[in-house]
This record gives C-alpha cells, structure tokens and sequence, in this order.
C-alpha cells in the first residue's frame, strides 16, 4: 500500500512525501534520499522489495526536482542547501510521528548521500542507521576552483541560469573509462535498458542551475572534513557503498571516505563495494544482490538497534 502526504515546508514549499506500507507488521522505517537529476518514483522496484522486508520506505522529491517546482534543478534564492536538509527533517518528523515505535535507518543515494550526511550532522541521534550509496569524499582544494566558475557563471547567467561549463566541469570525465561508450549516460549502469530509462525520463538529467552548482559544491566542502565528521555521532552504524567502477565515487573515494570517519572515532562503518558496479547500484545489472545486501544490513539495524554492530 502507498499513500502521498503534502507537508508545509519554509520558503512557501511543499513537501510531497510518499509512504510505501508493507501489507503485514512493520519493523522499521528507510528514508530514502534520491540523487542529483532524479525522483523518487525511480524508487518503486526497491520500495516494493523492501516492504516484502516488513520495512516501512518514505521518500520525497528534493527541490527543484520530479516535476513540481517551476525551476528545475533549482534549490532557492537562499540558503539552498539549508533548506533541502531542512525538508528532510520536516518529512522526518512526520513519519516519527506516524510510526513513534519503529527504528529509522536513513539511506542517501549519490547527492542523497550528501545531503544524508548533512542531516546526521545536525540531527544523528535520531538515527538508526546510516546508508551512503554512490558516496565519495571531497578534495576541498580540488572544489574551490569549481566554486569560483559556479559563482563567475551565476553572475554572467544569473543563479537560474543553467551553464553549459558547469554541466561540463560536473559530469564531463564520467564516461571515459567506459569509452567507446553507446550513450552519455554509460557511467550509471551496466544495464542497457535502465541506462535508457533514464535518458529517455523526462524529470531526470541536466543542465542544472548555477545556483543548484553553488548550493552543492559548498555543501561538499563544508562536509568534506574531519571537524564536519566529528559531528556525526560516533556509535551510529555506517555502510558506505556503491560500485568499484563509479566515476562519482568509485573504489578509492570511498576508501578515503571510510578511513575519515575511522579516523573521527566512528567504529562501526562498514565499506561495501561491487566489483564493476557504477553508479546506480539498484539498477544495476546484480541489483537483486545488492538489494538484498542492504535490506539485510538495515534489517540487522532495526533489530539491534544502536547497542551493537
């Protein structure tokens, strides 16, 4: 069973959440974060495997995205970023309140898992569990420069503009280890068919807005540190995963990500990496496995609770 709710969020937004309800009892909740360019909906084949679990899965749009607001790919005039973890509290809060008993294991995928990592700075202890999917961990000197383009391309185009540098500078070296490459979008998967799901939805894929490019890049580098780590509270159980073959995060960037938070205190994260997998892991081709994996991790979460790994 599926129901939608529509919840009153700051700057005149609307939250549009959707609950995916298991048929029998439920023993947990995953809040689900999607990624960059698009919407939940993409989220229906896990949702379904998950409440075969008996777990309970909410998600919504993110700003500017899956067709509700007038700007695609666009956050806020203001404090974009801010406002994007302030939804994810909102829908949070609301789904505590519909479900006071049952553990939340928070699940953030590509620029979810950003976001994700946001959210469990400021609000960690209400967590359960914590799933990164497609992660990957920042280079801040590698990000100033690309900070400074976004803010020179916001004042030529203006912050909805949508600059065609910026698209180049975000996405452009993705599909070169997979090169002669059928589409541009070879990097999200080694399925063919989900590769041309994606082209061909309409509420997925770019350009973005300068402001959008603004809003993340601050985001990475103001979460990209030790200190910004340390916030996150440390016996919250971690699994950081994705494909070995994701030009986002990949193999290397999620080995630096794991040894930050080893470094921070944070004893129990998990790294769990699939061997040629790319950025999509849950449409990937051993997608089955994979959802099994995490469904197996987080149900572990919703039985144990924080008390032990």
């Amino acid at each position: 069973m599926e129901n939608s709710h529509t919840l009153a969020a700051n700057g005149d937004h609307e939250i549009r959440l959707r609950i995916w309800h298991p048929d029998g009892e439920s023993t947990g909740v995953i809040q689900l974060l999607h990624g960059l360019g698009e919407h939940v909906s993409r989220y229906d084949r896990f949702a379904a495997a998950a409440n075969a679990r008996g777990f309970v899965v909410c998600a919504h749009d993110h700003r500017g995205h899956g067709g509700h607001d007038p700007t695609a790919g666009y956050f806020a005039d203001k404090n974009g970023w801010s406002l994007v973890v302030d939804d994810v509290h909102i829908a949070h809060e609301h789904v505590r309140e519909q479900f006071p008993s049952l553990p939340i294991v928070l699940l953030g995928h590509s620029m979810g898992s950003y976001v994700a990592q946001s959210f469990a700075m400021h609000y960690g202890a209400k967590l359960s569990g914590l799933l990164l999917s497609g992660p990957m961990w920042p280079r801040r000197a590698k990000l100033l420069p690309a900070m400074l383009v976004a803010r020179l391309e916001s004042l030529r185009m203006g912050a909805r503009g949508r600059s065609a540098l910026m698209n180049k500078l975000g996405f452009g070296d993705f599909n070169k280890r997979f090169e002669p490459a059928r589409t541009e979008m070879d990097w999200l998967s080694r399925d063919e068919h989900e590769v041309d799901l994606y082209i061909a939805d309409p509420l997925c894929g770019g350009p973005y807005t300068c402001g959008l490019w603004i809003d993340v890049l601050h985001a990475l580098f103001n979460i990209g540190s030790d200190n910004a780590l340390n916030r996150i509270p440390a016996d919250l159980p971690i699994l950081i995963t994705g494909g070995s073959d994701d030009p986002v995060g990949g193999e290397g960037s999620m080995t630096r990500l794991t040894m930050h938070y080893a470094q921070t205190g944070h004893q129990r994260v998990t790294m769990k990496l699939y061997p040629e997998g790319r950025h999509e892991m849950l449409n990937e081709t051993n997608r089955d496995e994979v959802t099994s994996d995490w469904l197996d991790w987080i149900g572990a979460r919703f039985h144990a609770g924080r008390s032990s790994a």
